[in-house]
């Protein structure tokens, strides 16, 4: 058995009391101390966590930007191609172009040929080379024309892109053009250029065998002229799309009709009516132009109607006007007659 000393107890309850109270402590400072490192820990984990996204995101932006300068690479190798290949079909285009011109020059010449050899020189006819007449409405000019050339059938062919072109060396020549055909004979006036035309002589007109318009002269035309002839065909034809016939023309599967010009001879009457003709048809607006009058636009009030007729006595210098020969003038009713007036005078 054990002594106990019942003295001894007071002493030993504070012992233990103050055993009691340290141990708390140091257990709960052992817990805030836990605490604390589990918050540095998570803390810790955290800043891992981000730090491995971050990498994560720079891997995949480094992959991406991998791909996408990948990507300008061969898309700088396909543009290099592309750009070699442009300058191949643009050398193969402006020899096709050259040689299309080639080809329509050697047509012409050939038809030109033809032509001579169809049709004899006129040598009647005086070639002009400064025949050249400077309007730009032909229909005014028609109106200026004397009226002994009212019989004349006269042809205005525009200039390009407005319609085909012609070929006439000269005045007075042979030529063809792609027009209807037309046995009576006319008097052709052509625009060579912009508002300057030539009259080119008496002509008559007959199809030309096997000399229709080639691919190579289709293709030197500009893009004007080609789609303007199109929309007329179409326009003439509303069953067909200009398009289509456009992409018809552009394959050789339609071709233009060509017809002969042969000179029957050249009025010199003529051409100077055109002349004298254009000079009036240039005149005409700034004659008009002074003879217009030139209208007062001040309201016609009867003060301005009073003042009017005042200024007309004073200038005719009829008594009637002054304020005292209207204050002498008698009343309707008072006036004599020409018999009573008589009277009193005798």
């Amino acid at each position: 058995m054990i002594p106990i000393d019942a003295s001894l107890a007071p002493e030993l309850l504070e012992f233990w009391t103050k055993k009691y109270k340290e141990t708390k402590e140091e257990l709960d400072d052992l817990r805030t101390l836990v605490t604390c490192k589990v918050s540095e820990s998570d803390e810790i984990l955290e800043i891992v966590r981000s730090i491995k996204n971050t990498v994560d995101e720079e891997a995949s932006l480094r992959q991406k930007l991998e791909v996408a300068i990948k990507e300008k690479e061969e898309l700088a190798s396909r543009l290099a191609r592309l750009e070699a290949e442009q300058r191949v079909l643009s050398r193969q285009a402006q020899l096709s172009v050259i040689q299309a011109r080639a080809l329509a020059k050697e047509a012409t010449e050939q038809r030109h040929l033809a032509i001579s050899q169809q049709f004899p020189a006129i040598q009647s006819v005086e070639h002009l080379e400064q025949a050249t007449v400077t309007f730009t409405d032909h229909k005014t000019i028609i109106k200026h024309l004397p009226s002994r050339f009212s019989q004349h059938r006269l042809q205005f062919v525009v200039s390009p892109p407005t319609s085909l072109p012609l070929c006439v060396p000269a005045c007075g020549r042979h030529g063809f053009w792609f027009y209807a055909p037309s046995t009576m004979p006319f008097q052709l006036i052509a625009e060579m250029r912009p508002n300057e035309w030539s009259y080119l002589g008496q002509y008559v007109s007959e199809p030309l065998a096997n000399a229709e318009m080639k691919l190579s002269e289709w293709l030197s035309l500009d893009e004007e002229t080609k789609m303007a002839h199109c929309s007329r065909f179409a326009a003439l034809n509303p069953r067909e799309d200009r398009h289509l016939v456009r992409q018809r023309y552009d394959t050789g599967e339609w071709k233009i009709r060509c017809c002969s010009l042969q000179c029957v001879g050249y009025d010199k009457l003529l051409y100077e009516a055109l002349r004298i003709a254009a000079q009036k048809s240039t005149l005409q607006p700034m004659l008009e132009e002074r003879r217009t009058p030139v209208r007062n636009n001040r309201p016609y009030t009867r003060a301005r109607a009073r003042q009017l007729r005042e200024d007309r006595a004073k200038k005719k210098g009829s008594p009637c006007g002054s304020p005292l020969a209207q204050s002498q003038r008698l009343p309707k009713k008072v006036r004599l007659s020409p018999k009573i007036m008589l009277k009193l005078e005798s």
